[in-house]
């Protein structure tokens, strides 16, 4: 769980900054004096100047976004996923809204709204790099669903998608070794199944056998 965390954490910074508008330059700092510390998300949405298009400041979308983004690096996952959905409130047409949103349910345990939010981020406007992340997350949570044959649809999407879209990035060889993965479980779990019903099988004779030979010593006696 913690190293799942640890690159969600990571994964907002890319997605933020590729989906928030620019904004105008800083003069450059003194080159003798020290570098100065990032400012956290929430600061920068603070002091950044605003535009309700988000095209010379931060829209009060992306304002809510990097609230949450802070909220969830701060592990304050009930107040990431208010942040998400008051910044889906604001504009439901992004994909990243519900992109983030996703990622707070699944953090949270919620994996059936988890599933709800990235479906619906598909039908949404986003880059084709947040598209593919999305498609990603719905493979990864079928296989924490246990739904092989899902999940396996869903990483053959996945693969297919990065094929289509080569600007995407992504791991097209993810999606196939998950696919190998998944069909060596289900020949397993079949496998195993098999060798349960003849256990199980195997015990039912013994215990008719038993039976029998109490009936036949209760009649000897």
């Amino acid at each position: 769980m913690q190293d799942r965390s640890l690159a969600v954490i990571a994964s907002f910074a890319f997605a933020v900054a590729a989906a928030a508008p620019a904004v105008a330059q800083q003069p450059a700092p003194d080159a003798a004096a020290p570098p100065a510390a990032a400012a956290p998300p929430a600061a920068v949405a603070a002091t950044s100047p605003r535009d309700p298009e988000g095209r010379s400041g931060i829209s009060p979308y992306m304002e809510q976004i990097l609230r949450g983004q802070a909220s969830f690096v701060a592990r304050d996952i009930p107040g990431a996923i208010a942040a998400f959905q008051e910044a889906i409130k604001l504009d439901p047409t992004k994909m990243l809204g519900f992109y983030r949103l996703g990622e707070a349910m699944l953090e949270s345990g919620n994996q059936a709204e988890a599933e709800t939010a990235w479906t619906t981020a598909l039908g949404k406007k986003g880059t084709e790099a947040l598209h593919a992340k999305v498609l990603f997350c719905l493979a990864d949570l079928r296989e924490r669903q246990k739904n092989w044959q899902g999940a396996r649809d869903a990483w053959g999407t996945y693969g297919a998608f990065l094929t289509s879209n080569p600007k995407a990035g992504g791991y097209p060889a993810t999606a196939a070794e998950r696919q190998k993965q998944i069909d060596r479980r289900v020949k397993d779990e079949k496998d195993y199944a098999a060798v349960k019903e003849r256990i199980v099988q195997r015990e039912a004779e013994r215990q008719k056998e038993a039976e029998e030979n109490a009936k036949k010593d209760k009649l000897n006696r």
